[in-house]
């Protein structure tokens, strides 16, 4: 079952959680540590700002939790020691630009009554912030805990372009990226995006092609190269190469040197790769 958590925090603490790619921190104390124990990989948290924000920037899906004794956050390793050793690691599934956090942050009622770490909340309450913060998002998959799964060979299923798509967005964050679906660019909304930061601007983009409009893709990949110079991806069927390289060397000949075609077996294959590595280190306990 996934539950859903309020995460409250300084506008500092959660800058440097998320430059960290996503590891939060509790006091070893017995009620803190209560709530660290309560809270399991896949819950979904909500990145509250305290402080001048006051409101709901982000959410995200915990993957793991950890005690770690090594100094991370800028004041432990000023003072050199361990302040908050009850850690979590998460991955983040939708964060506003930090120049945006106080303009566009999602106010809640409850915000004086923040005396605990965590607040756990009922689905009812979570899905209308978020809608609220991301009107994009495909809410329902947040309310079911929901893992990509490659189709198995005995099954012979053909992949969906939806399906793709998770593929790409869970490898970016296993991959510790900031990795969003059907990101923003002018007019246009591109299939998959990994970014570094938060507020960085992708660096890898993907556009995925299961019976779709190559043209169209082409030209998406082309502009997201030109504004902010991400590197390109193309993934689609094998059957489509000769049409790509036909387009590549005439009006999309300026990509050529630079975009990549992948199968969409490859994405498959890799997904797979990662997802075995990523299970076999956390049941080592070796993660992070």
């Amino acid at each position: 079952m996934r539950n859903f958590w309020i995460v409250p925090g300084s506008e500092k603490n959660w800058s440097q959680s998320l430059i960290s790619k996503g590891i939060w921190g509790l006091e070893d104390t017995i009620f803190k540590k209560l709530y660290w124990l309560a809270i399991e990989p896949n819950d979904v948290i909500l990145f509250y700002v305290t402080g001048k924000v006051k409101g709901i920037v982000g959410y995200g899906i915990i993957r793991s939790k950890f005690y770690q004794d090594v100094p991370l956050w800028d004041t432990e390793i000023q003072e050199g020691c361990v302040k908050w050793p009850l850690r979590f690691e998460f991955d983040i599934d939708f964060i506003l630009p930090q120049n945006m956090w106080k303009e566009k942050k999602v106010s809640i009622s409850e915000k004086a009554r923040f005396r605990q770490p965590l607040i756990l909340k009922k689905w009812e309450e979570i899905k209308p912030l978020i809608q609220a913060l991301n009107p994009n998002v495909a809410i329902e998959s947040l309310g079911k805990i929901s893992v990509p799964v490659m189709p198995t060979k005995a099954e012979k299923v053909s992949p969906t372009h939806d399906d793709i798509k998770n593929l790409l967005l869970e490898i970016g964050k296993l991959q510790a990226y900031v990795a969003d679906i059907e990101f923003p660019m002018g007019s246009e909304r591109l299939d998959v995006v990994w970014r570094r930061l938060p507020e960085s601007v992708p660096t890898y983009v993907f556009e995925v092609q299961v019976a779709g409009d190559i043209y169209h893709a082409l030209g998406k990949l082309k502009h997201a190269h030109d504004i902010w110079n991400s590197r390109i991806f193309l993934v689609a069927s094998a059957n489509d190469l000769g049409a790509v390289n036909q387009l590549l060397s005439g009006t999309f000949h300026e990509i050529q040197p630079i975009l990549k075609f992948i199968k969409i077996e490859k994405i498959q294959s890799l997904h797979q790769a990662k997802r075995n590595i990523y299970d076999i280190e956390r049941e080592l306990g070796i993660i992070p």
